[in-house]
């Protein structure tokens, strides 16, 4: 039997095992001069150094860990991340810059990371530290694209719930940076970490892809802003740009992997999910994986959930993903507040489920809690209280409603993002 406080207690478990730094240590060593990145080696000469580049909310972690790694090897390091610098480490300069929305200090930061490359000679080694929120965080739009239209394009695109491979997509088609183009700006060899943020690990979708090829085009871009009915909604210089890449009036994005650039997944979805799956097994919970299953509104997706959970019996499920959200409300709250609530209300009356949903980044959208966790107990709760339920629904106000009755996970920002994790136990 597997009752709240256990199922907390291994999600922190979990959270803690998936920690940046921890995944760059079991990845990386260097023995002499020989680096081994997962299971394959490179040589460092003797007077060498290594370049370090990063960006993404897990740059900081993972460059504490690949300094203890490489240590005097470092000639010097360049990082740009959405939080305040608290590394004290040797010749290494840190660009704060924002997230989700780019700013002039995504524009600075993307500036100042292709002057670096530029300097590196064909025989200098780089390493890349690559993690999600790179796509905002490192930003040059096009030159005929403001910033203050990549902006209200990148608004508009988030508010009508594009998933993420479509507004990457577009981000590509409109960026300097993205796409590949970073590539091209050196023949130094490099080697990228990658924490994933996508499902599936498609390495074109991860942090935009700067230095990866690219297999989609400007139709593709506007097919999905038309999809998504926001095409006409976007500035004319966003328009007209997308418009003359189809006429091949602009150059495409990176069409095929660069030889000098290797890239390593370190840290996914899927190693979340199989940690909890891990941890569960030594409450002698035998949990069920289910890879990439959220991937719709997070409305449908808890409906899903509900139906799933009436037609079982018993037993524990781990669901992966991301669940999109079209917020309507003012509210406080995330995706994963919302889910749970959304379950709240329809919970199955006949049945003792846990449901647990939580954000591996520790950040649910506008609110300091990473998710929430419900149970029968808290059903019973609920009733007993003539509770606001329906008015939190509907101003998206989850966030107050689960803190009142003692329902969130509070784990502080992990600096890492690798998606959501949810879990259903039935009785």
């Amino acid at each position: 039997m597997l009752n709240k406080d256990n199922l907390l207690e291994v999600i922190h478990k979990s959270l803690r095992e998936i920690n940046p730094e921890n995944l760059v240590e079991k990845s990386c060593s260097l023995k002499e001069n020989i680096l081994t990145i997962q299971n394959q080696s490179f040589e460092i000469p003797v007077k060498k150094k290594v370049y370090i580049f990063g960006s993404g909310k897990a740059v900081q972690s993972m460059a504490k860990s690949i300094n203890e790694i490489l240590g005097n090897k470092i000639e010097k390091m360049l990082l740009i991340g959405p939080y305040v610098n608290e590394l004290n480490l040797h010749n290494i300069e840190y660009l704060q810059s924002t997230h989700p929305l780019p700013s002039n200090k995504s524009l600075e930061a993307a500036l100042k990371m292709t002057k670096e490359l530029k300097k590196l000679n064909s025989d200098d080694i780089f390493i890349y530290l690559l993690s999600g929120g790179t796509s905002a965080l490192m930003e040059l739009p096009a030159d005929s694209i403001s910033l203050n239209d990549f902006q209200s394009a990148t608004t508009l695109m988030l508010k009508n719930s594009m998933p993420i491979e479509a507004i990457n997509c577009v981000r590509k088609h409109l960026s300097q940076v993205k796409g590949g183009r970073l590539s091209s700006l050196t023949k130094a060899s490099g080697y990228v970490l990658v924490l994933s943020d996508v499902l599936g690990d498609n390495l074109e979708d991860i942090g935009s892809s700067p230095f990866y090829y690219d297999k989609t085009t400007f139709k593709d871009a506007i097919d999905y802003l038309y999809k998504y009915k926001i095409f006409d909604q976007l500035p004319n210089s966003i328009q007209n740009y997308l418009i003359d890449g189809c006429n091949e009036k602009v150059e495409e994005t990176l069409k095929s992997e660069s030889e000098n650039i290797k890239h390593f997944i370190i840290g996914s979805n899927s190693l979340f999910l199989h940690s909890i799956q891990k941890n569960l097994s030594e409450y002698n919970i035998y949990a069920k994986v289910y890879e990439n299953s959220i991937i719709e509104n997070v409305t449908k997706v808890s409906q899903k959930l509900v139906e799933f959970s009436l037609k079982e019996s018993s037993g524990c499920f781990i669901f992966g993903g991301e669940a999109t959200v079209l917020v309507k409300g003012s509210g406080q709250g995330g995706r994963n507040q919302h889910l749970v609530l959304e379950f709240l209300n329809n919970y199955p009356k006949d049945k003792e489920i846990t449901l647990l949903s939580v954000a591996s980044d520790g950040i649910d959208g506008n609110s300091t809690a990473a998710g929430a966790i419900i149970d029968y107990e808290i059903v019973q709760k609920v009733e007993m209280i003539n509770s606001d339920l329906q008015d939190a629904l509907r101003s998206f106000d989850s966030y107050n409603f689960l803190k009142k009755i003692d329902c969130l996970i509070e784990s502080g920002p992990t600096h890492n993002n690798m998606l959501d994790a949810v879990v259903l136990y039935i009785k």
